[in-house]
């Protein structure tokens, strides 16, 4: 099962860049701004600081969100709702 959830992972991250901001990861998870930082500053994901933004490489997020951390979270965000429902779906 967890194999299948990282290779439903990827195919979700397939056409997003190598390198993201917080912006875009609110807009690939669903979660604001805060909860992604909240994510970063607890070290889930990985980022780097560059001036005054955190670049995160797609290969750390992939990391969390093929986690159990992600996948179970008490409050999912609308968007991880649609993609657990698309994902059951498929089993």
């Amino acid at each position: 099962m967890e194999s299948k959830w990282k290779e439903f992972c990827e195919s979700w991250l397939a056409d997003e860049p190598d390198v993201l901001t917080v912006l875009e990861i609110k807009r690939i998870t669903g979660y604001c701004k805060s909860s992604v930082q909240g994510w970063i500053d607890r070290g889930l994901i990985t980022a780097y600081q560059t001036r005054r933004s955190n670049k995160i490489p797609k290969s750390s997020l992939l990391k969390f969100m093929a986690s159990d951390y992600f996948r179970n979270m008490h409050v999912k965000s609308r968007k991880l709702k649609e993609k657990l429902s698309k994902f059951e779906r498929m089993d």
